[in-house]
């Protein structure tokens, strides 16, 4: 066996092991019925939620649910807040979304005034509309003190273990409990996370060297270098074995746990002992552990709305004057604004406050000085990118412009059941005539063919497993045309070689030369559609994307198995040199 061979014979088995390997978890989440599904979403949600997000998606036609197209009125902006009002519109309407819950949701620009949102799953257009039309609220709220939440947790235990005991949580015994545990007094609770992070957050002594005096200093999280183990469930403290530390006025909780935190968080319960002036919000970023793995942290912030975005004029990144090389981002609010604002910083100068915008804590910073100018300043390693996105989160909340729905749809879950069971129908019924034609015209040789074309469709789906993509009905059809043009490549390679053996030529140049002579003729005519497709994608939206994703990746997956895996059949079955005649 050559060598060039054996490379090939490898990267085959590469593409297929890793293509069934993606789609594993679609075809398990298939086989499991309703129940099946309720059960392991109760049981293990994490397990749950990570099987739904590795399978592939259906799209809002085959799923059901909405599909509106907005339209930003900017007539009554300035010509300068113009400029990216869409992205602060779209900000906000994610925001909102991910809030809502719903389930694979798709939102994106179209043009320069509309933004598309679509919602698999949802059916109810009034609830909808009100979730997407309300105005953003950014707001300041205090971070309750350690000592404070150290006892809300342990009260959170308390009843937690007096209302479900044991059924509540598995026990695993062996194991050692978190860092966070009953914190008697406010002493214990600053003792125990000094020993696990002695650093403290960053001071800024000389703010008149920004040339930007009265102005408030915000420092991001720090990566910790400390070694913390993962937690386990406890039954005597059931909600805080969940957490790993206290953390900048926070509580961390690594990924794998935040779905439990959330179920309990939820519990009507657990509601009640949690102060009314209080409540549970997660930062709106992931923190990256040091041990791997990542996490978030969740903080206990006031509710009462001490300053709002309402009054927020501008925030926009520029350069620090300190470190050129690093952005900040600068915010101002109006004469009314900048009194709450310098009332409030006055009153809480060394406090942690929560930025928050739609109910998502966006940043943490620590108050540094009172700021009666209304004006401060968000510093950090921010990238050009990061920097912008933060201007346009801050400005979100305060500046919306007006949104109209210009197009409004609702698509019902029955016909994207019917939708579903007529095109697999009408794949299947292509796939079978296909099959059958090349096993009668081209014999063993079709036969070759045949399952080049069923490994071509688990490549494809494998990819748009991998990819995150969703199936749509055009997609469905990008699928049946791939089949009929996979097919194409192999009717090329194969009556080629019939016209070598024709000649004469023995089997192995007649293969050597037919898959040579027809390799531009299929490079050229995949080429141009790969072309096309990707035009549509980058251009198109809604059913026309969904088409040409298919399609790629479709093209790209029977180039290989026409080229590349058939020629492996055929150079495997004639290299010993016994074939006398070839089934072609």
């Amino acid at each position: 066996m050559s060598k060039a061979l054996r490379i090939k014979i490898i990267i085959v088995f590469i593409v297929i092991i890793g293509s069934l390997y993606f789609l594993y978890p679609t075809f398990r989440l298939v086989r499991m019925t309703p129940a099946q599904r309720e059960t392991l979403d109760t049981e293990k949600p994490e397990s749950f939620d990570k099987l739904v997000s590795k399978s592939i998606k259906l799209g809002l036609d085959l799923s059901g649910g909405m599909h509106l197209v907005l339209e930003v009125d900017d007539s009554q902006l300035k010509e300068e807040d113009k400029k990216d009002v869409l992205d602060r519109a779209l900000e906000i309407i994610r925001n909102r979304v991910d809030q809502f819950g719903v389930s694979e949701p798709t939102i994106q620009k179209e043009g320069a005034k509309r933004i598309i949102v679509q919602l698999p799953g949802l059916q109810d257009a009034e609830r909808a509309k009100r979730l997407i039309g309300q105005t953003a609220m950014l707001e300041w709220r205090l971070v309750r003190q350690q000592e404070e939440c150290a006892a809300v947790l342990n009260k959170l235990d308390r009843v937690l273990r007096a209302e479900h005991g044991d059924s509540l949580v598995e026990v695993i015994p062996g194991e050692e409990k978190g860092p966070i545990g009953e914190v008697p007094d406010a002493t214990a609770a600053r003792e125990e996370t000094q020993e696990i992070s002695e650093t403290e957050p960053p001071t800024v002594t000389d703010l008149d060297a920004l040339g930007m005096p009265d102005s408030l200093l915000i420092t991001p999280f720090e990566e910790m270098e400390i070694d913390i183990p993962l937690q386990t469930i406890d039954k005597d403290k059931p909600f805080t074995s969940l957490l790993m530390s206290f953390y900048r006025g926070g509580i961390l909780v690594q990924e794998h746990n935040i779905s439990r935190v959330r179920r309990f968080l939820a519990r009507t319960e657990v509601e009640k002992v949690i102060p009314k002036d209080s409540e549970f919000m997660w930062l709106d970023d992931w923190q990256m552990l040091p041990e791997g793995g990542r996490g978030r942290l969740i903080f206990l912030v006031s509710k009462d709305l001490v300053v709002t975005g309402a009054n927020l004029v501008n925030a926009v990144p520029e350069p620090n004057p300190q470190t050129p090389n690093q952005l900040l981002v600068r915010f101002r609010f109006n004469r009314k604004g900048a009194r709450e604002f310098s009332r409030f910083t006055g009153e809480n100068v060394g406090r942690l406050t929560a930025i928050i915008l739609d109910g998502k804590v966006k940043s943490a910073p620590v108050i540094r000085s009172k700021i009666p100018s209304g004006e401060g300043i968000i510093e950090g390693n921010f990238t050009d990118v990061e920097a912008r996105d933060l201007a346009i989160v801050l400005r979100a909340g305060a500046l919306p412009a007006p949104m109209f729905i210009r197009e409004e749809r609702t698509v019902g879950p029955s016909l994207g059941a019917d939708s579903i069971q007529m095109g697999i129908r009408a794949a299947l019924c292509g796939l079978m005539v296909v099959v059958i034609f090349m096993m009668i015209y081209y014999k063993l040789s079709g036969g070759i063919a045949s399952i080049a074309l069923i490994l071509n469709l688990i490549i494809l789906f494998g990819l748009l497993a991998y990819l995150g993509a969703a199936l749509t009905l055009p997609g469905i059809a990008g699928i049946i045309l791939t089949i009929g043009m996979a097919i194409d490549a192999n009717v090329l390679i194969f009556e080629r070689i019939r016209e070598e053996l024709r000649k004469a030529k023995t089997i192995r140049s007649s293969i050597d030369a037919g898959y040579d002579r027809a390799f531009r003729t299929i490079l050229d005519a995949n080429l141009t559609t790969l072309i096309t497709a990707v035009v549509l994608w980058q251009f198109g939206t809604g059913p026309i994307k969904g088409f040409a994703t298919t399609l790629s990746i479709g093209i790209i997956a029977s180039m290989f198995t026409a080229l590349v895996f058939s020629r492996v059949i055929f150079d495997l079955w004639t290299r010993s040199g016994r074939v006398k005649k070839l089934s072609i």
